[in-house]
């Protein structure tokens, strides 16, 4: 430390002990970290440095006694936040610390460097801190961004000077931190020829004074202190006391000595050249200074617009009409929107709680969190039924996809979901529309199959006056009447049938016998329109599953072929063929139709929900067909070819594998 810099703290220090005898006044305490060469530290107890000599002349200014506090730079925060501390010297700004403290005009503006042996020959900058443990004291600027760099190892201290005693010893292969502090440090110790910064503008660093947030009037007179130091030139003489190499001033004195001892007329040239050179050098600082602010104006307009823009990012968020969630790789949830503590009911916040923690998060990701982190695993458009409590409930469609950085590595996964409990009623009301319609159509058929049998009772009990006791046609009475009853309990039982609400009864049925029902319903329909309807099925081919679901999906894909069949075909183009049959440990059943078939994209998009080629569809019925048959562990697989004609197969296990299984 130069005989300047004492001389200041030495009168700083008579002025200030002069004051701490008057007990009426309330003195400022300020916390310093005493391991923070030069700008301050302690020695023999007593606070010494270029911030310590600076608050003392702004004390001095404001009238004010001080109480200096040796604290850690993050005790200090908190101190601050607590009302425990007036002022904390050499605080930076970041968004976390906005929100707890109040910052004054820069008092000094460094760069956070990279320090490294100076035989060190492989790092040459923050690239080759890959696998290499680094030394750097934790909570500062340069810890927050380092931590980003994957695969560095890391040895943190609470402080710069232990932090670089790391680098020293050996521990460490290289040190990130205040290169002032370096560069002190090193000399003190007669090192800075063995070691070397090959990074001397990783960051730049803005320090300030701190006071506690919304204490706008003690901060008001600190600028106005700080301000009038600068425009009189009291900062400058307190920096150069402090940053000058007094090594460099030694030698140049004993040069001018020299020439001076030597030859006076020279020693006078150079001292006018001295003069100008000063004058020069003092116009050259002022224009760095000037330069410095300038760029302290500019990060301070940055880091507002970075500020801004998350803020804006967040109400962009919030006002969203889904819920979106975020969650980190270790299931944490580190944003959650409005709307996503609506729909799920969660009243406080839920940020750095674990997924499971949150009932509706837990219904979404359980048994998923692991896949979705893999890249390129997305969940999209899926449903889910939450029962947010026991008088509401909502039908939900949600997203999951993998949440990246900006290196495209995958750090965690997305959540958003939207209420589709109002979309999930129409979507029941056009079900049951289609249905009634479907109705319609049905009996229209059944109509006619209805007629037949009736109009041969009809003639069978008109004759009976008249041929009662005729042999054969007591025998014709016995066969055909029966039959026709019967065949006419079969339609009125099938419509009965399907008109049944649509819950799931699981039962063994024999899939042939349901086929054949199906077959009944639609053989008028089918005759009318010039189409030929087979059906083939073979025995013993029973399943598990509900019998109306079933007949409703048949009915469907029934319905589906008729439309798809052009009337104006030839005889043998014209055909719907049903078939059942068993195939391995399986049944299959399916409808065929030679109508015009679909292609690649219609074949993709049949089975979603609102999607139809029909002209009054309403794109429900297959989308509906395939829930029922997932419902009743089946599978639905559709097979066509534009121009070829289409066929649906539903396949089931049979019921006597499944009980063997059992």
């Amino acid at each position: 430390m130069g005989k300047t810099s004492i001389l200041i703290t030495a009168l700083l220090l008579l002025l200030m002990s002069g004051r701490v005898g008057a007990a009426e006044e309330r003195r400022l305490v300020v916390g310093y970290d005493p391991e923070f060469p030069p700008v301050h530290f302690a020695v023999d107890g007593q606070p010494q440095g270029f911030a310590v000599d600076l608050m003392n002349e702004i004390a001095s200014r404001m009238s004010e006694d001080i109480l200096y506090v040796p604290v850690p730079q993050s005790e200090g925060v908190r101190q601050l936040k607590d009302n425990e501390l007036d002022i904390l010297l050499s605080a930076y700004f970041n968004e976390e610390h906005a929100g707890m403290m109040e910052f004054s005009d820069s008092i000094l503006t460094t760069s956070i460097g990279l320090i490294v042996h100076r035989d060190n020959e492989t790092i040459e900058g923050l690239a080759e801190l890959t696998d290499a443990v680094t030394a750097l004291q934790k909570d500062t600027l340069e810890y927050d961004f380092l931590r980003n760099i994957r695969s560095i190892q890391y040895h943190v201290a609470s402080n710069q000077v232990t932090a670089l005693e790391l680098l020293l010893k050996g521990r460490a292969n290289a040190f990130v931190g205040n290169v002032l502090t370096a560069e002190y440090v090193l000399a003190a110790r007669g090192l800075e020829d063995d070691y070397k910064i090959v990074g001397n503008y990783l960051l730049p660093v803005d320090y300030t004074m701190a006071v506690q947030q919304e204490n706008y009037q003690l901060l008001s007179r600190i600028n106005e202190a700080i301000r009038e130091m600068k425009a009189d030139g009291t900062y400058s003489l307190i920096y150069e006391a402090w940053f000058e190499r007094e090594s460099e001033l030694e030698g140049r004195l004993w040069l001018a000595l020299q020439i001076i001892g030597g030859l006076l007329l020279v020693a006078t040239a150079l001292f006018l050249l001295g003069m100008r050179w000063n004058k020069q050098l003092q116009r050259e600082v002022a224009k760095k200074t000037n330069v410095l602010q300038k760029m302290n104006v500019q990060l301070e307009q940055k880091m507002a617009e970075i500020k801004n823009s998350d803020e804006f990012q967040k109400q962009i968020l919030n006002s969203s009409p889904r819920g979106i969630a975020t969650i980190n790789a270790a299931g944490l949830v580190t944003s959650f929107n409005q709307k996503a503590h609506t729909i799920s009911g969660e009243r406080q916040s839920v940020a750095g709680r674990h997924y499971a923690q949150i009932p509706l998060l837990n219904l979404l990701l359980e048994g998923r969190f692991a896949d979705v982190l893999r890249p390129d695993n997305l969940i999209l458009g899926e449903e889910a039924v939450w029962q947010k409590n026991e008088t509401n409930t909502y039908y939900l469609r949600y997203y999951i996809y993998p949440l990246k950085n900006f290196e495209k590595q995958v750090i965690g996964l997305i959540v958003t979901f939207e209420d589709i409990t109002e979309e999930h009623k129409l979507r029941l009301q056009l079900f049951e529309r289609e249905k009634n319609e479907e109705l319609s159509r049905i009996v229209a058929g059944i109509a006619h199959e209805i007629r037949n049998p009736l109009t041969s009772i009809k003639t069978f009990v008109e004759l009976i006056p008249h041929k009662y006791n005729n042999a054969r046609f007591q025998n014709e009475i016995s066969a055909y009447v029966p039959q026709e009853i019967e065949r006419m309990n079969q339609l009125i039982q099938g419509l009965i049938d399907y008109t049944k609400p649509a819950r799931l009864n699981k039962e063994r049925i024999d899939a042939a016998a349901v086929v054949r029902e199906c077959l009944i319903l639609f053989e008028r329909t089918a005759l009318h329109k010039g189409i030929t309807m087979q059906c083939t099925t073979e025995g013993n081919l029973w399943i598990e599953a509900d019998a109306n679901q079933l007949k409703q999906v048949l009915i469907n894909l029934i319905i589906n072929g008729l439309d798809a069949i052009n009337s104006g075909d030839e005889q043998e183009k014209a055909l719907l063929q049903l078939a059942a049959f068993e195939k391995g440990p399986s049944v299959c059943i399916q409808v065929t139709d030679t109508g015009e078939g679909m292609d690649d994209y219609e074949r993709r998009q049949a089975l979603k929900l609102f999607y139809t080629t029909k002209a009054k569809g309403t794109g429900l019925g297959l989308a509906i067909a395939s829930q029922y048959i997932k419902e009743n562990n089946g599978e639905l697989e559709i097979n066509s070819e534009k121009g070829a004609g289409t066929t649906i197969t539903l396949t089931f296990l049979k019921a006597m594998e499944k009980e063997a299984a059992r």
